[in-house]
């Protein structure tokens, strides 16, 4: 072996040696190398983010009008059944701003602007609740007729956070990409923020508190998911300066820590949710249990129409106008006492069944030649 290396054989050795007892580097200084945003891109991102001083009062108006229209838009999409109203209730919700800037906030190490968005996404959240338990209070119609909107979003699961997640992140890499800017609209589809918030306003209002619960929770896993993923998505763009990446890696990592934790936390109670999910009532799909029971009770009866009554006395039980064929045996009685005892176990409460069957009249003809037309 030669005593005397070349010149560049002798600097791979030397780099070499250096990295073998070079201290190991966390993934937050690996990511403080990226390349960072320019000043002027994170001067635009943090305006777009942050409405300070004179922006801060034509911001809270602009915020809160589009969240009391957005409000509005959900609560008569939720009360009619309508999932395009809904969706449009999530186009005009402004509550993606503020979550992001708590996001971009606890990676900067802004405490105080941590708090004023924060502040922003509650005072937000409580309008919003309360306006729709207004509208709820004020509409006509049967109260206790809950729509498939409002069900859908009563019961969450840790596929909601999940979304959230990925929604958050690509929320993130939208304001960051301005060229990618479009995806917010996709993200603001994919996790609704005010639609939970009308529910949650509509069932206080009806008293089912247990619904209003898991629309509580379905909206703080959308909050703390977007949370979570945008911080860590912000970090990874660069927009924490390198500089000041190494000065306060440790305050950056403590805010990512506590957001990651977040995320975590909320997984229990969406687990409990699922013990905690209501038993199917006959006001939630009448037609849905009706049919069921009747195909465990006669296979030989076909529905033709379900009407569900809310009699004025709030204590009675309600009444399930059932309209039946039984063909051929139609003058044989049914027996609609194991009905109604089968829809009371069922939906866990007591039901009153009015039966009126119709005979069905079939009639058939068969051609096995035609004649001829000559």
């Amino acid at each position: 072996m030669p005593r005397f290396l070349p010149p560049a054989l002798s600097r791979a050795a030397d780099s070499a040696r250096l990295r073998q007892f070079a201290p190991r580097q966390s993934w937050l200084e690996v990511v403080a190398r990226r390349q960072p945003l320019g000043r002027a891109e994170r001067r635009d991102l943090v305006r777009s983010l942050f409405h300070e001083g004179k922006r801060r009062s034509p911001f809270l108006h602009r915020f809160m009008s589009l969240m009391t229209l957005s409000v509005l838009i959900a609560v008569l999409g939720i009360l009619a059944d309508s999932t395009a109203v809904v969706i449009g209730a999530m186009l005009v919700a402004p509550l993606m701003g503020p979550v992001l800037g708590v996001s971009a906030a606890i990676v900067m190490d802004w405490p105080s602007r941590v708090w004023s968005s924060a502040l922003t996404v509650f005072m937000g959240s409580a309008v919003a609740v309360a306006i729709a338990a207004l509208v709820s209070f004020v509409m006509p119609g049967d109260p206790q007729q809950l729509s498939d909107e409002l069900l859908a979003r009563t019961s969450p699961t840790i596929l909601d956070l999940a979304v959230a997640l990925v929604a958050g992140s690509a929320g993130a890499f939208a304001k960051v990409r301005r060229q990618a800017a479009d995806a917010i609209v996709g993200v603001a589809v994919a996790v609704a923020l005010v639609p939970p918030l009308a529910v949650i306003g509509v069932t206080l209002e009806l008293g089912r508190y247990q619904m209003a619960i898991g629309s509580f929770l379905l909206f703080l896993a959308n909050v703390i998911g977007i949370i979570a993923s945008a911080a860590a998505t912000f970090v990874i763009l660069g927009l924490v300066p390198s500089s000041r990446m190494r000065s306060a890696r440790t305050h950056v990592a403590h805010g990512l820590q506590l957001a990651a934790l977040g995320a975590v936390a909320i997984v229990l109670p969406l687990q409990l949710m699922d013990q905690w999910r209501p038993d199917p009532t006959i006001d939630s799909d009448p037609e849905q249990l009706v049919a069921e029971a009747v195909e465990a009770w006669r296979n030989d009866v076909s529905i033709i129409a379900v009407e569900l009554v809310h009699p004025e006395d709030e204590e009675a039980a309600p009444i399930i106008e059932l309209t039946v064929s039984s063909g051929s045996n139609a003058d044989r009685p049914l027996g609609v006492e194991r009905l109604a005892e089968d829809l009371a176990s069922i939906i866990g409460e007591p039901v009153e069944v009015v039966l009126t069957n119709v005979e069905s009249n079939v009639e058939r003809a068969v051609v096995e030649e035609p004649e001829s037309s000559d």
